[in-house]
């Protein structure tokens, strides 16, 4: 079952809304990944996309949080790092080999952790965000939006992904 968007996830109602929106429908494309020959495959590129995709959202979201003064962007900054470590060790996982059951049964631990990783940082550790959201807001004008980001990661993981394939490399 995905994530569906609630009102009590809402941050600033602006970019970083946005940037979680986003977020959370990548997270939900796992769950359309069928069995099938090309599952692991399909997963790795959505993983990939998440990785770069997280590492753009959080650096965006740091800057904010430094040009708003929020008082806890230190901690917030360590956390995004061990979200990112967390990633990082589930993409190694899954560039292992894996059997049709084992590869079920991590489809079901990606689904379940990044629900856990993507819910429980928004409503336990982001909300903490908001009594900063107007310095956010005005550190935000002028930020690309997040489209023209996104499209500019997806170029780069694209490129890495076929240059891995020359080498006979899984990505």
């Amino acid at each position: 079952m995905g994530i569906i968007w609630r009102e009590e996830m809402s941050i600033d109602q602006g970019l970083i809304d946005e940037d979680h929106k986003w977020l959370i429908g990548l997270v939900n494309t796992i769950d359309d990944v069928r069995p099938g020959p090309t599952m692991q495959d399909d997963i790795s590129v959505i993983l990939a996309r998440l990785r770069a995709y997280a590492r753009i959202h959080f650096q965006r979201e740091e800057r904010l949080q430094v040009s708003a003064r929020f008082l806890y962007a230190k901690a917030h900054g360590l956390r995004h790092a061990s979200l990112l470590r967390d990633l990082d060790g589930i993409c190694a996982e899954c560039d292992r080999e894996m059997d049709p059951a084992q590869l079920m049964a991590f489809r079901r631990r990606v689904n379940d952790f990044l629900y856990q990783w993507l819910v429980d940082h928004i409503l336990k550790t982001d909300v903490l965000m908001k009594p900063f959201v107007a310095g956010m807001r005005s550190a935000a004008v002028g930020v690309a939006s997040l489209a023209e980001t996104l499209r500019a990661s997806e170029d780069e993981v694209k490129q890495r992904h076929n240059a891995m394939g020359a080498f006979g490399w899984r990505p």
